[in-house]
């Protein structure tokens, strides 16, 4: 089988904007997959079903709307995920797809992506314990709301804060996304 790109976005909490940054990413690598990984005890489900994956208001629906080619979607316990992973990697290979977009903290802690994104807010106290090693291992850190790097002073003592759990990640706005620049491309070029 051809080496799949991975990508993987994780957050702080939810409601951070890991579905946007997943859109924002499938627009600039046309061609990948994206799979929508959620938490659910006592259950292991993944799919790819259109109805299921088309569903008004679902991360799902943005992901395909954005143009990922193939969406699946996965809810799954913790011990199951890797199992789960293993069967929509299957999926993605039969679609063609040269990368993926994994959006799901539970992924980017079993995964060694070719490049991983973390996305924050201002509030560092906010961020979910088990979501502190997606931090420290990232590649880029994120900062939404878009106003987070651009009041006065924040941005830097936020940065600050986000060197002292992640001393080499590229840290950026989610502003750079929406229209990337060179920077950016690069990035994604060469990791993903």
């Amino acid at each position: 089988m051809p080496t799949l790109r991975i990508i993987t976005v994780s957050g702080s909490h939810s409601g951070v904007g890991k579905t946007l940054l997943a859109t924002l990413l499938i627009k600039i690598l046309p061609g990948f997959a994206a799979i929508k990984l959620s938490h659910a005890d006592l259950m292991v489900f993944v799919t790819d079903d259109m109805d299921e994956i088309m569903r008004e208001g679902k991360d799902t629906k943005a992901l395909k709307d954005a143009g990922a080619g193939e969406v699946i979607l996965i809810r799954a316990g913790e011990r199951d995920v890797s199992d789960a992973l293993s069967i929509a990697f299957d999926m993605v290979y039969k679609s063609g797809a040269p990368g993926v977009i994994i959006e799901g903290n539970a992924a980017a802690r079993f995964l060694k992506p070719d490049i991983s994104f973390f996305l924050t807010d201002a509030d560092l106290a906010g961020i979910k314990a088990d979501a502190l090693p997606n931090l420290e291992k990232a590649d880029v850190i994120v900062l939404n709301p878009q106003e987070a790097g651009e009041k006065p002073g924040t941005f830097s003592e936020l940065e600050k804060a986000l060197r002292g759990h992640n001393p080499t990640a590229m840290i950026c706005p989610m502003a750079r996304f929406f229209s990337p620049d060179k920077e950016i491309i690069k990035l994604l070029e060469t990791r993903a």
